[in-house]
């Protein structure tokens, strides 16, 4: 039995008579844990246990069974790889699935009202023309129908016998104006009849999309990569990287594929890697296949959760999109799993254990289920590109724009000469002047900056003083909306300050251009543009991502502003400008990926130009015009950016060359957490030199050696009152890799005091 919350290891229980030959692996049970009952998951059937006679097995309470249990146990191989390349126990790989939120979450029931024929006592369909009165319908007696009802009655009736389907109390109020005491007289004169019907409850991007069919006549291009795909759909037997430039129609040719997998009856899971892109992927695919789609991401309430993954297994939808847990849904016999922007970090979970990758994971589901894999991007991972060029995968390419679009052309503004020229705005002259001529032609404009907040750091000009959380090693950051400091790591927040706490003095500057600053400016600067602002503050609230992006797509505002989530996917015909305020964010971070992670960005933001008949233009405001990835995006050029950055990779043996793994280290004691990662290090020092330090910690490592590289204070050195230290694990073996982390698992186990935390992280995407 393993669990899907905070209980390590796998515990033995009892099957009771009444559960012989019904409990299967892969089935949630219910147990009792230290007088608690918790729902857990059976991963092993045994003839008997090696505890049983050391402690008396507590039996097993109850068990889940039909359609969750079936799909679960499908899957079984799937979250047992998860929990052991990813080094987390397996009972946390179910609880997207099995977690107490969903696995006691109830179906919603509503009682609606259906007329009843009085005359022969059977029910009424209630689809009939609205304007037929009731006593023209054969199947009722004229006079049964009208004895004892009065002109409302009569009225009220011919209006719920209108309508297709039968309707609650609330509904049947709002959408006729019918009172409750109506509806329990008429009920009680025989005239209606209560049902308790299940209700779906939707995450809201369903009932918003549009459902219009799409004729889209496929390029040749795009017709080539289906059939391609297509002739492996029977027997798969390596996943498809389809690299497609920006506006190339790779949506396009993932909804034929879905099409053909769906009428084959089989399944179909379709991966986004923000919330941001939902509603307009579920359109594209409604309108391709239908009402088969169903949707799964982290703002789901836990009851719509549980009613979209209740119509995943029992087959009523056929077809999810969603976000990374997405792809740990049970769904039998699928046929098809597409990732779209493959290259994105949002797959990668970093913050709870399972810490896996949702890209690298569908590609085990999709050799473990024999479903056909299609990884998408403009911009691949430098690992999946690596990964087509070598076999691994099969490339396809989608080299044009779908239709009359075109590349949009590109300029690069050097910021270091507008500061010479006295321009110390975030806005360049020349961004500026296109603005203008872009909006007086009635067009919109996407900007990027990725830096949330009003202004980055607070500075006192008399004494150098900067403001720091004091639960975090880093600035607080001002929020100008709330007149608050915010840290953006721990949430602390308190009064923006007029005085310097340190010196007293009043010259205090809020330095650097956050989002919000970025906002004002663009207010004073064109006061007749409607702006709309995409970040997280602003999305905060369900459904407030598919809000603004409606908005925008409906001509509502002239300037989207955001951060990252503007860059990613999304299409808007009337868009011709995409201006990056600040193209180096994220170019310095101490991260091997850094170059890499800004060429997608800048190329991605920059795909939203030009989309239609319109013809687009980028604006690249930068300090570094000549760094690599700045210069490549410039020119649309990923494979030129894919030879400067592999090179580097390669001499450096960073991935796709070599395997990486992080560990850190947290705990509120620096000594202590200092202690024992130097201590797990040391470990690894032992095993590379074949001494054995520890010999329970070494038990089963290979000979393969591993790189250490520190340990030393992490980047982000403490956050919220804990302190973290880290170290970098590179080796060309994963099987060794694996070995060397299982045992520090082993050694943290047993050795590291109750607050503080080892955290394994293997293939990494954050590095702070």
């Amino acid at each position: 039995m393993a669990f899907p919350v905070a209980i390590p290891g796998i515990y033995d229980y009892e099957i009771p008579d009444r559960f012989v030959d019904r409990i299967t692996p892969g089935q949630p049970v219910l147990v009792e844990v230290k007088k608690s009952r918790i729902w857990g998951v059976a991963v092993e059937i045994k003839t008997e246990s090696a505890v049983a006679g050391k402690v008396r097995l507590k039996e097993v309470i109850d068990i889940k069974e039909g359609h969750w249990a079936d799909s679960n146990r499908s899957l079984l191989k799937l979250y047992e790889w998860i929990a052991r390349y990813y080094q987390c126990p397996v009972g946390r790989v179910f609880r997207p699935v099995a977690g107490k939120s969903i696995i006691n979450k109830k179906a919603r029931t509503v009682t609606v009202y259906r007329c009843v024929d009085t005359a022969n006592g059977v029910f009424i369909d209630n689809g009939i023309d609205a304007n037929v009165n009731i006593n023209m319908n054969p199947g009722i007696n004229t006079d049964s129908a009208r004895r004892g009802l009065s002109d409302n009655q009569r009225i009220a009736l011919e209006k719920i016998k209108s309508h297709p389907e039968p309707l609650s109390a609330a509904q049947l109020q709002a959408r006729f104006g019918i009172a409750a005491s109506t509806l329990a007289s008429l009920r009680k004169k025989g005239y209606l009849s209560k049902e308790i019907k299940t209700e779906f409850r939707d995450a809201g991007e369903l009932s918003r999309s549009s459902v219009d069919e799409e004729n889209i006549t496929l390029s040749h291009e795009q017709r080539d990569c289906v059939e391609r795909v297509a002739a492996s759909l029977s027997a798969p037997d390596k996943p498809f990287l389809l690299y497609g430039i920006t506006g190339s129609g790779k949506t396009h040719v993932y909804t034929e594929l879905a099409k053909r997998v769906l009428s084959a009856g089989r399944g179909v899971i379709i991966l986004v890697p923000e919330i941001s892109l939902t509603p307009q992927t579920i359109s594209r695919f409604r309108a391709a296949i239908g009402d088969a789609v169903t949707v799964i991401h982290s703002r789901m309430s836990d009851g719509e959760r549980r009613d979209s993954l209740q119509e995943i297994v029992t087959g009523r939808r056929r077809a999810v999109v969603g976000v990374r847990s997405a792809l740990l849904c049970p769904m039998e016999d699928v046929g098809l799993i597409v990732v779209d922007e493959e290259h994105d970090g949002s797959y990668k979970q970093s913050d709870t254990d399972p810490r896996y990758n949702a890209r690298d994971a569908a590609v085990m589901r999709g050799r473990l289920q024999g479903a056909a894999v299609v990884l998408g991007s403009a911009t691949p991972s430098l690992e999946s590109y690596c990964n087509a060029l070598t076999g691994k995968y099969r490339l396809l390419t989608l080299t044009d724009r779908f239709g009359t679009a075109r590349l949009p052309a590109v300029k690069i503004v050097d910021m270091t000469v507008e500061h010479r020229e006295k321009n110390w705005t975030a806005l360049s002259r020349y961004l500026a002047a296109r603005l203008e001529e872009e909006l007086s032609l009635g067009r919109q404009a996407i900007l990027l900056l990725n830096r949330r907040g009003f202004s980055t750091s607070l500075l006192c000009k008399d004494c150098g003083y900067s403001h720091a959380c004091p639960n975090c090693s880093v600035n607080l950051r001002y929020h100008k909306a709330d007149t608050v400091l915010k840290c953006h790591l721990c949430g602390h927040e308190e009064p923006a300050l007029t005085s310097c706490p340190k010196c007293g003095g009043l010259k205090i500057h809020y330095k650097g251009t956050g989002i919000q600053k970025a906002e004002e400016m663009l207010r004073e600067r064109f006061p007749g543009a409607r702006i709309l602002r995409m970040d997280q503050d602003t999305t905060r609230r369900k459904g407030s991502h598919a809000a603004i992006l409606d908005a925008f797509a409906s001509g509502g505002a002239d300037i989207l502003i955001g951060t990252q989530m503007v860059a990613k996917g999304l299409n808007f015909p009337n868009v011709t400008l995409v201006g990056v305020l600040h193209a180096d964010t994220g170019l310095h971070f101490p991260d091997f990926r850094a170059s890499e992670r800004t060429f997608q960005l800048l190329t991605q933001v920059a795909g939203r130009a030009g989309r239609a008949e319109l013809a687009g233009e980028v604006v690249i405001q930068t300090y570094c015009p000549n760094d690599a990835a700045v210069r490549f995006a410039a020119e649309h050029d990923y494979l030129s950016f894919y030879g400067h950055e592999i090179k580097h990779r390669k001499e450096l043996s960073y991935p796709p060359f070599g395997k990486i793994a992080r560990v850190v280290v947290e705990g509120p004691d620096e000594s202590v957490v200092a202690g024992f990662i130097g201590k797990a290090a040391r470990m690894i020092a032992g095993v590379n030199a074949g001494v054995n330090v520890n010999n329970a910690a070494n038990a089963g490592v290979g000979a393969g050696k591993i790189k250490v590289l520190g340990p030393t204070v992490a980047v982000l050195a403490r956050v919220d009152n804990v302190y973290r230290y880290s170290m970098f694990l590179k080796s060309g073996s994963p099987g060794h890799i694996g070995d060397v982390l299982a045992d520090v698992r082993k050694l943290a186990a047993a050795g590291l005091p109750s607050g503080c935390k080892c955290i394994v992280d293997v293939d990494p995407q954050n590095m702070l």
